[in-house]
């Protein structure tokens, strides 16, 4: 609910009285057009910076540089399977099809959310999103990202830009629906490599940029654009055009997709020594990777309800099949790869206490079968809690690049015959207490024939990745002051030469959150607490971008604290936030990445405006 504040004077008596605003903005996804989720516009988490759509959290970059490739922190499982190419240092920040908003809209008014944030004009992200029904059938939307941050170290400056265009009609029974989209991504990066030196001791914003690189001629470019149209057939008659899919207990859907990506490394002034390229070989002409890839790919389902319509039902099922070729150009070579897909999906709606949610799916690919199961089970047990267990088991080909790697036109690794399937098993269960703050999960994930980099090249392993984790939250309130904590252990049990990620990690929130000026503005002040254990951190390969395994340095991330103070007037949100203030204790920069430190003290800023006309 938006919960900004309106003052009225009341002609009468001439008092002032505080009436909040109760609009409420719901938006669905393309996955599941009939369930709705509530727009936030609260200061929680406002003050944290983020470049993505879809706000994953524990995560590092390439010195802090948002934008710029990243990994995850703490392990999270996804889903795979079938042909995938690899190159995925820019997944985070990607807009996918299912990361577009549609939004439920009364009265016909085109709303507006923007964002800007910014270090200095040469560090900033601006995002916008735009949606408007013109009537009852006819919907439109966009959004867009700009990361552009030069950094402050030789040749890092990466551009990373986002469009993504919606179209929806529905029909005037709204029985059929139509959606059409149209994403386009790209990224241009610098890759420096990382600096030469393991520490970096006291340097002011000046020196940072003169401190020697591994490489000022290395370049990634990368695109990606999709086009596709999916249109849905309910079996209602239904004339509340809020609501279409209210009465309807079946539906048949079918997604035609298009899509084109162009990925191109280029070096023209490599060093000789090939340190940074590992395996490939480096010449005075220069060193480059191209891979081009077509997919058009075709996907029917259908979904019904048990015991209610699509939105109230305690069961619904759906079944799907999905063939996809994919045109392949890796420079020298040329190949096509069909992929079919069956998967079913069995779950309830969300309204119900009791809970689950079963998926699986299966995947010729070339010449393995891919498949996945996964499952949770939860139950919700009102003022005492709830509780979920989940489970997800699967097996995987390893991506092209992995597979194959052609640099400069020349062969470079061919681990087609050799490579095995992966193997991945989660489990685990988790307990949250809404009332108290409090959220405890315990994880348990196994990943066999695990493959990864080191500075020479890729490998399989030959032993069993194993990964223990427990995350507590607990955020606790006296009168205004809060603190948010957040806690996570990850202890590699097998496999640390595989696998390596930090094993504690800690964040810490401390606010004071309080309407002030007769209640006409929302304020929040607060401190910021982050920190996590030495570990030996990933190198990032720029040529392959990949994160390599290695052995010579333990990055220290020390405990950083963040200074902030955000408030909220109507839709209206602003932020000023002061990054990294104990570099005036330590008088150094931490690594975030092998080689990859961040800047010094900095201050950010940003802001946010929703508007409804």
């Amino acid at each position: 609910m938006l919960c900004a504040q309106q003052r009225v004077a009341d002609k009468i008596n001439k008092r002032i009285k505080i009436i909040g605003d109760t609009s409420k903005v719901f938006y669905s996804y393309l996955q599941n057009p009939t369930r709705f989720f509530q727009v936030d516009s609260s200061l929680k988490a406002f003050e944290d910076i983020d470049a993505s759509w879809n706000k994953s959290t524990w995560f590092s970059d390439l010195g802090g540089l948002l934008g710029s490739p990243a990994f995850d922190l703490v392990y999270q499982a996804v889903q795979k399977g079938g042909f995938r190419i690899g190159l995925d240092q820019y997944n985070r920040y990607r807009l996918r099809r299912d990361d577009v908003k549609y939004y439920k809209i009364r009265d016909n008014r085109p709303y507006t959310d923007l964002y800007y944030s910014q270090i200095n004009q040469k560090n900033n992200i601006i995002k916008a999103e735009f949606a408007h029904k013109f009537n009852d059938r006819v919907y439109f939307s966009l959004q867009y990202n700009l990361t552009n941050q030069t950094g402050f170290y030789r040749h890092q400056r990466v551009r990373n830009q986002n469009v993504g265009f919606a179209f929806r009609y529905f029909s005037p029974d709204n029985r059929y629906q139509g959606y059409f989209n149209f994403i386009t991504n790209a990224v241009k990066h610098e890759n420096n490599g990382g600096i030469l030196e393991d520490t970096i001791d006291a340097l002011s914003i000046d020196f940072l940029a003169n401190l020697p690189v591994q490489s000022q001629s290395a370049n990634t470019r990368y695109n990606f654009t999709e086009l596709s149209y999916t249109h849905f057939l309910y079996n209602n008659r239904s004339s509340d055009s809020l609501n279409p899919n209210k009465a309807a207990t079946n539906e048949w859907s079918h997604r035609i997709t298009y899509a084109f990506d162009r990925y191109k490394f280029f070096d023209d002034n490599p060093s000789a020594d090939s340190v940074l390229y590992g395996m490939a070989a480096v010449n005075s002409r220069g060193i480059r990777l191209f891979i081009r890839h077509h997919q058009l790919e075709n996907e029917i389902s259908f979904r019904q309800a048990i015991g209610g319509s699509l939105q109230t039902a305690p069961l619904w099922i759906k079944a799907y099949l999905k063939h996809s070729w994919n045109g392949v150009y890796q420079e020298p070579i040329q190949f096509d790869i069909h992929n079919i897909s069956a998967g079913l999906t069995v779950r309830n709606n969300p309204q119900y206490k009791f809970k689950y949610n079963i998926e699986g799916r299966m995947t010729w690919a070339e010449r393995q079968l891919d498949f996945f199961v996964k499952g949770r089970v939860g139950y919700d047990a009102g003022k005492f809690g709830y509780i979920e267990g989940r489970a997800l088991f699967q097996r995987y080909q390893a991506s092209l690049i992995d597979r194959q790697l052609y640099v400069s036109w020349e062969n470079v690794w061919d681990n087609n015959l050799l490579y095995r399937q992966i193997q991945e098993i989660n489990f685990g269960g988790s307990y949250r207490l809404d009332k108290w703050g409090f959220k405890a999960e315990v994880l348990n994930h196994t990943l066999s024939n695990w493959v990864y980099y080191d500075s020479v090249g890729v490998h399989q392993s030959n032993e069993t990745v194993n990964i223990l984790q427990i995350k507590l939250r607990e955020d606790l309130k006296i009168w205004k002051f809060h603190l948010d904590n957040q806690v996570i252990w990850q202890p590699v049990l097998a496999g640390k030469e595989y696998f390596r990620i930090p094993q504690f990690l800690f964040k810490h929130n401390l606010y004071f959150q309080s309407y002030v000026f007769k209640k006409a503005m929302l304020a929040k002040v607060g401190i910021l607490f982050l920190y996590q254990t030495a570990y030996k951190a990933d190198a990032y390969a720029p040529l392959t971008g990949t994160f390599a395994i290695q052995n010579r340095l333990s990055v220290a991330v020390e405990p950083r604290i963040d200074a902030y103070v955000s408030f909220r007037i109507w839709q209206f949100r602003f932020f000023v936030r002061g990054e990294n203030l104990l570099y005036f204790i330590n008088q150094r920069n931490y690594f975030t990445a092998y080689r990859h430190p961040v800047s010094n003290f900095v201050i950010r800023f940003g802001i946010s405006w929703r508007l409804f006309d």
